[in-house]
């Protein structure tokens, strides 16, 4: 896994929208009915819907709603959809945890998914923004991302978004 890093002891880059690129073609393109906020209770169901597409699991797992539901709750992290009029097409959590040698919180990025029939139209750029915004708000000293080794796709996205390659992430699975 590569970790990506972006960090936000700078200026802020521009958020504009880039272009999106199919084959030879640009094309700029978003629905005008999509909105990204906070995530709401009501949310929960289209939240679970797009696990399959980010988690490699048939079924998120029994208790899946019930821990998003406490999330909503909390302060520790914000929890952000992207919405074509009623249904969630994308998610992205950010949870904030204190650093204490530098004072302020790290932005660590979770679960982001674009549902698949919505990639490459600026859905994920609105939420990365949102995102942005969310940490620059709690006066986070820098974000970081993860992906699989295999996830060329994301690792461009988070590039185009002004996060740099920094390091490796290890894991030890416990379950």
């Amino acid at each position: 896994f590569w970790v990506w890093e972006y960090l936000l002891c700078q200026k802020a880059p521009n958020l504009q929208i880039r272009k999106v690129s199919l084959g030879n073609s640009t094309i700029f393109h978003y629905n005008p009915n999509m909105q990204i906020d906070l995530a709401k209770e009501s949310d929960l169901d289209g939240i679970l819907a797009l696990a399959n597409q980010i988690y490699r699991v048939d079924k998120p797992h029994q208790n899946a709603k019930r821990l998003i539901e406490g999330m909503l709750k909390d302060d520790y992290c914000d929890v952000v959809v992207a919405r074509d009029g009623r249904r969630i097409i994308g998610s992205a959590t950010i949870f904030y945890l204190p650093i204490p040698a530098h004072g302020k919180p790290c932005a660590f990025l979770e679960g982001t998914v674009v549902d698949s029939a919505y990639r490459g139209k600026g859905v994920g750029s609105k939420i990365m923004e949102k995102l942005i915004q969310l940490a620059w708000a709690k006066d986070c000293y820098k974000f970081i991302a993860n992906s699989g080794l295999d996830r060329d796709d994301i690792h461009k996205f988070y590039a185009k978004h002004g996060f740099e390659r920094w390091g490796y992430e290890y894991r030890l699975n416990l379950q």
